[in-house]
């Protein structure tokens, strides 16, 4: 499935990024586990294990859950089903990771997804315990997935956002809340690694859409000379992903807008952004009858930017300018 959204000067705008997420340390799990800026309703329980844990064993692995993202930005996920746990899992920009190859995620101690600073991975799993981890660096051997130190417990219908953990010699995750991730995952790219691990199953979300991309685009602008350093070839993989499959009921396209302005001129603008994109999908082949275009206004943010001084927060709202993408197929989830 494709994912809801720094892009070239994350490096530069991190701190106050950073800063702008919600809450500080709030919780202390055992075996180190931090939970920052979180609360009860979307924190990952992580406990340590001992030897009265039950480990999942390690089964004999099926056909593999092809996890749909293709280096695309990070976009706000879907809500999911009762029946399914959704993890989003990345690895942050730090200023002391620069060198650092690649962190492996095992799940019940099998290969999930290799990210490397700067990516995420969204997976999803049956509600209950698992063992999820990730190492940095521990290839060849992969040691770190043969003796897992602590297992986490998952509610069903539940979104759990968590990080690798700035000691890099601990396997164990950070659990963050939504909003301070996903004022860090503004520009990351999705992992291209193939998921391994037999307990991962394909994410079903609410009303049966599934997320394709998303594209950003400069301050009051709707036109394609207006649409932000790369957007064109997230369009163009859009489009080719669109066309590659067998039976579509119809694609989504949502425009948005920052909160700077009238209501009325941020509702048309968003129609308008929507519009560019559905105009820009059709020249690529995309049939026109599967499109619906839309627009929200500054109605749905992706991030709240409003306690930022004025430059900051106009490189904040980058994020709100964008349009949304998203796909029914006839096995998408009803």
């Amino acid at each position: 499935m494709f994912r809801k959204n720094k892009i070239s000067q994350v490096s530069q705008s991190s701190a106050w990024l950073r800063a702008s997420a919600v809450g500080l340390i709030t919780a202390l799990f055992a075996f180190n586990v931090m939970a920052r800026g979180a609360v009860d309703s979307d924190t990952m329980i992580i406990n340590s294990m001992d030897e009265s844990s039950n480990i999942p064993e390690v089964s004999t692995p099926g056909p593999a859950v092809i996890m749909k993202q293709t280096g695309l930005q990070y976009l706000p996920v879907g809500n999911i089903g009762d029946s399914l746990s959704q993890i989003v899992f990345y690895n942050p920009k730090r200023a002391n990771n620069g060198g650092v190859g690649v962190a492996n995620i095992y799940v019940d101690r099998e290969f999930q997804g290799a990210i490397r600073s700067g990516q995420f991975s969204v997976f999803c799993l049956v509600p209950g315990k698992n063992i999820i981890e990730v190492y940095q660096n521990d290839a060849p051997n992969y040691t770190g997935k043969a003796a897992p130190k602590t297992m986490a417990s998952l509610k069903g219908g539940k979104t759990y956002f968590v990080e690798t953990n700035p000691d890099q010699n601990t396997g164990t995750p950070v659990s963050v809340n939504r909003v301070a991730a996903e004022s860090q995952l503004f520009g990351y790219k999705s992992s291209a690694t193939i998921n391994r691990a037999s307990a991962v199953k394909p994410c079903e979300y609410v009303g049966g859409m599934s997320q394709l991309g998303n594209v950003l685009f400069s301050f009051a602008g709707n036109k394609v000379s207006d649409i932000e350093s790369g957007g064109i070839n997230i369009v163009k993989n859009m489009a080719k992903h669109i066309n590659s499959l067998p039976q579509i009921q119809r694609v989504n396209i949502v425009g948005h807008a920052d909160p700077i302005g009238t209501p009325e001129f941020n509702q048309k603008l968003s129609e308008q952004r929507a519009e560019t994109v559905k105009k820009l999908l059709i020249s690529y082949g995309v049939p026109g009858s599967v499109l619906f275009t839309s627009g929200e206004g500054a109605n749905n943010p992706t991030v709240n930017c409003d306690s930022l001084e004025s430059k900051e927060r106009n490189y904040c709202n980058r994020a709100n300018r964008r349009v949304d993408a998203l796909i029914k197929t006839n096995d998408s989830a009803e």
